[in-house]
């Protein structure tokens, strides 16, 4: 469940890809779950981001899909994306900030208590599209 509070169907309208500033290429994704205030090993993660690809998949869907939860009130900037999250009766929020093109960190908060840490480092081009 903890892992499931940082993604979800994501609704049908998005802003345009290309409007967010982060560079395309091969990310490093890194969780860090807590559970009851105690740190699970750090989960890694890699995804591809391709000129024009939408951020929501490639840096909030790859945080552990878990189909009990639901994405909603997305909200992008250029440099950040923060949503509501709902997991049964569990009710939260998340966001990350780039603070560069190849560098973003963020959370996930569930009843007010912090459940997942990010941190996404940028640190090569794609060569194809089943990287």
């Amino acid at each position: 469940m903890l892992l499931g509070a940082a993604s979800a169907i994501s609704p049908a309208t998005h802003a345009d890809p290309g409007d967010f500033q982060a560079m395309p290429g091969l990310w490093k994704i890194t969780l860090h779950t807590l559970k009851h205030g105690r740190a699970d090993p750090d989960a890694v993660k890699w995804k591809c981001l391709y000129d024009g690809g939408d951020p929501w998949t490639t840096f909030v869907d790859a945080m552990a899909p878990d189909a009990s939860c639901q994405r909603s009130g997305e909200h992008r900037t250029s440099t950040a994306l923060a949503w509501s999250v709902h997991c049964g009766t569990h009710a939260g929020n998340g966001h990350i900030a780039l603070d560069s093109p190849a560098h973003y960190t963020g959370s996930v908060k569930l009843d007010g208590q912090d459940v997942l840490q990010i941190e996404g480092k940028r640190y090569a081009a794609c060569t194809s599209p089943s990287d």
